[in-house]
């Protein structure tokens, strides 16, 4: 958070004159906590715990919705490539960005361990009382003050009760960080106030994506700055240290507006791109949290168990492919079986027709699958053209001496989805080839006489989350350039 955001917010309680100490990041940065207002809600605030007052309006009024979790773009000026603020971003409560990160501080903060109680293990927790105690010895608190903090971080949706009160009080009751309890729904890092208002879906899924990616473009740079002498392939990145980097929990963290956001009133385009932008978010924060699947049942697992929440939804990427994008067809692996059952609420938002290109969009981040694209509703149709015909160009080989085509195994698998006949999927293919390859296969075509034979190439499922580097350059400059028109929006309306 900014010096001037900071200086911005006025300050309406008890615990205006609070003055910290500094406390150390995760990233070996000094931050302090200064004039860390808690303050209550008054008629003048906003819905997402912003003062209203002109001198915070100029910096913090924002597009509904955005609150807690920065906006970052990739720093590339710089060898590190790091992640860094757009602008400062609303809280339900102020100063709960400095507060939050002190108490989450790894070699300063709040310690969590697991507990037991009448033979049950309780994990990651910490009691009322520890917490308390904390508070007033870093934070310079009262009781009561602290215990209003702690209140107000439950109600805030990032502290939960897990054994003794439904409150925050003192005592051996057991509380635990949200974003520390296990699940495989991965974006309850944080419970969303289903009050708050939440943006547009698309903007939401790009925004998230475009975010993720370029975390994942920065730690594949600074693994390959600190192995020189290896050959790396050009998308391998440290999943484990990226895990625990502060840029990826706040992402973590993001991800929560998902729970309450709309998707009742999306066109079947905007559902299109949100639910193809969400598939790729997903799967690279599952390889981040879970690691790369190895095996058939980590598989199993990863595609069909690890979700995320969307309007009040759990969606797997199972469920997102199959029963979404692909109209409820038969997973691969379950030809007897729709993902969906009919009285599935999910069922309402699945896509009316099949496009067998959607498979050129997505990618489970293996060797095999295409680059991860970010759609957008303008241009969506060009977006699918151009990676159906950059995938299967770099994919597809024909041989006329031996009358045989090669093809992506992904045409084996989703063959429902594509032409059924041989001639058929052929020329749909040949749609997308460049001139050279498309007169070759075409030549193989007009001889009636021999019908090319098709041959599937073998699945690579090594882990290799692959950007189409272009892409994800053009939506950060695009981001960039739409903070800068809301802060001249800002300044206008001011």
């Amino acid at each position: 958070m900014t010096e001037e955001a900071t200086s911005n917010r006025s300050s309406v309680d008890f615990l205006s004159t609070l003055d910290t100490s500094a406390v150390e990041t995760t990233n070996n940065t000094t931050a302090t906590i200064t004039s860390a207002n808690i303050s209550s809600p008054t008629p003048s605030e906003n819905m997402s715990g912003g003062v209203s007052s002109p001198s915070s309006l100029k910096r913090t009024r924002r597009k509904v919705g955005e609150q807690v979790v920065p906006d970052f773009t990739a720093d590339t000026s710089s060898n590190n490539c790091n992640i860094q603020d757009l602008e400062p971003q609303s809280e339900p409560f102020q100063g709960f960005i400095e507060i939050y990160s002190a108490l989450r501080n790894p070699t300063d903060g709040l310690k969590v361990s697991d507990r037991r109680r009448m033979l049950k293990t309780y994990t990651k927790c910490f009691t009322g009382t520890e917490a308390v105690e904390w508070m007033t010895r870093k934070l310079d608190l009262s009781q009561e003050q602290a215990l209003d903090l702690g209140q107000r971080l439950i109600q805030a949706g990032i502290i939960q009760p897990v054994l003794g009160s439904d409150s925050f009080c003192t005592g051996d009751a057991f509380f635990r960080f949200q974003e520390d309890d296990d699940s495989n729904i991965l974006n309850l890092k944080r419970i969303w106030d289903s009050s708050l208002p939440t943006r547009h879906a698309c903007d939401l899924s790009r925004e998230l994506l475009t975010k993720i990616a370029l975390l994942c473009e920065s730690y594949r740079v600074q693994l390959a700055a600190e192995r020189p002498q290896d050959v790396l392939s050009p998308y391998e990145f440290d999943y484990r240290k990226l895990s625990e980097s502060e840029e990826f929990r706040q992402y973590s963290v993001a991800t929560a507006e998902l729970q309450g956001v709309c998707l009742s009133e999306l066109t079947e385009k905007e559902r299109l791109v949100f639910f193809v932008n969400m598939y790729n978010a997903l799967c690279l924060h599952a390889h981040i949290t879970h690691g790369p699947p190895t095996s058939f049942f980590k598989r199993w697992v990863f595609f069909r168990s690890l979700c995320y929440r969307i309007a009040g939804l759990d969606f797997s990427l199972d469920d997102i492919e199959h029963g979404i994008l692909r109209c409820n067809r038969f997973p691969p692996s379950l030809r007897f079986m729709r993902q969906f059952r009919s009285d599935d609420p999910k069922t309402k938002y699945m896509l009316s027709n099949i496009d067998g290109r959607i498979h050129f969009v997505i990618s489970a981040g293996t060797r095999s699958d295409p680059p991860i694209r970010i759609l957008e509703e303008e241009g969506v149709e060009e977006e699918l053209h151009f990676a159906t015909e950059e995938f299967l160009n770099q994919s597809v080989r024909i041989s006329k001496e031996q009358n045989e085509v090669v093809l992506p195994k992904i045409f084996s698998w989703y063959s429902d989805d594509f032409p059924r006949t041989v001639h058929s999927l052929l020329r749909w293919v040949l749609q997308y080839l460049y001139s050279d390859a498309a007169k070759l296969l075409e030549s193989m075509l007009q001889d009636k006489e021999k019908v090319p034979n098709i041959r599937y190439e073998n699945f690579d499922w090594r882990s290799e989350a692959r950007f189409n580097s272009a892409i994800v350059r053009r939506k950060r400059k695009r981001m960039e350039r739409e903070k800068q028109q809301t802060l001249l929006q800002m300044d206008e309306f001011s």
